[in-house]
């Protein structure tokens, strides 16, 4: 299942505030399995962190992550711009930006997960980044693939928008040349833009929020027993209860 079906489901003309997957008989997340759809960008920390705290919860309960890309940035140009200047820009200050990330250090000690933010020089577009996480998705290759871009970014300060840098990324993470080739392509990179704008036309303003069919959308990097709890309802719509959709997190 695309990223693309999992969101008609969840505007099904029929029903688009009340859908859960047993309403489509041809959903393939009907009873038996769970499909979750993470809205993500590769260069927000909180978005990897939230990965990070779902991975395992996924393995446990049973259910499927589905990426879904959202631009931070979408008007960043193709090369980047110095991440200095765009803290600055993002924070007002860079005193404001340091407070900021120091709050994810602090979390990401929590998740023992390792942020060296001192070491990115660059703020990238991640358009041809998110592409090339379409494919590994479509390849059964999603984790391993953001798995590496985070800590290519967040470990060691690589430049995601590096064409050399994502190369060797999609190596790593067991992706071929012909996949490589189809994420350059101008289709491709249109279809991380549509799901920028689909995510928008949801309220879906910032990232991450976690998308959990027949019950709605948990916003924010929450810790594991929200998560499990938020997915537990979504398990039980799964087998056919129908709780009541909202929106939920900061």
């Amino acid at each position: 299942m695309t990223v693309e079906q999992v969101f008609a489901a969840q505007h099904s003309p029929n029903d688009p505030q009340d859908f859960s997957p047993g309403d489509d008989p041809g959903h393939v997340a009907s009873q038996q399995k769970l499909v979750v759809t993470l809205v993500a960008d590769l260069v927000c920390p909180w978005c990897r962190i939230a990965f990070h705290t779902l991975l395992p919860l996924a393995e446990r309960m049973g259910f499927t992550i589905l990426w879904d890309p959202f631009l931070l940035n979408p008007g960043m140009p193709p090369q980047g711009v110095a991440r200095r200047l765009y803290l600055e820009r993002k924070f007002g200050s860079l005193e404001a930006a340091a407070a900021a990330l120091r709050r994810v250090v602090r979390r990401a000690a929590a998740e023992r997960l390792a942020f060296a933010f001192d070491r990115i020089a660059r703020q990238p577009d991640t358009v041809p980044a998110q592409a090339l996480l379409l494919e590994a998705q479509d390849a059964g290759r999603l984790v391993p693939f953001a798995t590496a871009a985070f800590r290519a970014f967040f470990e060691e300060g690589g430049d995601l928008g590096d064409p050399e840098l994502l190369a060797a990324l999609a190596e790593e993470a067991g992706l071929g040349p012909e996949a490589r080739a189809a994420a350059a392509s101008a289709d491709r990179r249109a279809r991380v833009r549509a799901a920028h704008k689909r995510a928008l036309g949801r309220d879906i303003d910032g990232v991450p929020a976690l998308l959990v069919p027949g019950v709605g959308v948990l916003a924010g990097a929450q810790p594991a027993e929200v998560f499990e709890g938020f997915l537990e309802i979504g398990l039980l719509a799964a087998a056919g209860a129908r709780p009541a959709q909202g929106r939920q997190g900061s």
